[in-house]
């Protein structure tokens, strides 16, 4: 489907075994993300995202599953986006985002939290607009839409 060589991962559809490892990877990154509370309430929302949801994941033959994303193929909007930490910068999201884009045939649309300011600098480097801003202090969301 899509592969970076020089780095050794390649992207495919998301498989019924790979729910244990997005599951942790996505525990993992929320630990970054003091500011939403407790974990519970979004790793229920990932869970049931799961099987209605399109999704492929980043893979590393020694590292198992580096990235995951899902999208909403009638909408195009990425409801879960995530990275391994160690793989980060390694071209993982740029690749999930180029997948999801293909499939869908026009610009994706996601929201990042207004705190995330990695992500969000991540993003604008690869040309993604902000639509419109909703919530308050913790809860502020971007909305954003990619080129």
């Amino acid at each position: 489907m899509y592969a970076h060589p020089g780095a050794g991962w390649h992207i495919r559809e998301f498989e019924r075994r790979d729910y244990r490892p997005c599951y942790q990877l996505f525990r993992d990154c929320l630990k970054e993300f003091p500011w939403r509370g407790p974990a519970a309430p979004y790793l229920r929302q990932l869970f049931n995202s799961l099987p209605t949801a399109r999704a492929w994941v980043a893979e590393e033959p020694q590292a198992g599953v580096v990235g995951f994303m899902t999208m909403r193929p009638q909408s195009g909007y990425v409801d879960h986006l995530f990275v391994d930490r160690d793989w980060r910068l390694c071209g993982v999201g740029r690749g999930l985002l180029q997948v999801g884009r293909e499939e869908m045939d026009q610009p994706l649309l996601l929201d990042v939290d207004a705190q995330n300011l990695a992500a969000r600098k991540a993003y604008e480097a690869l040309g993604w607009r902000v639509m419109a801003r909703t919530g308050d202090d913790n809860r502020e969301q971007i909305r954003l839409i990619g080129p």
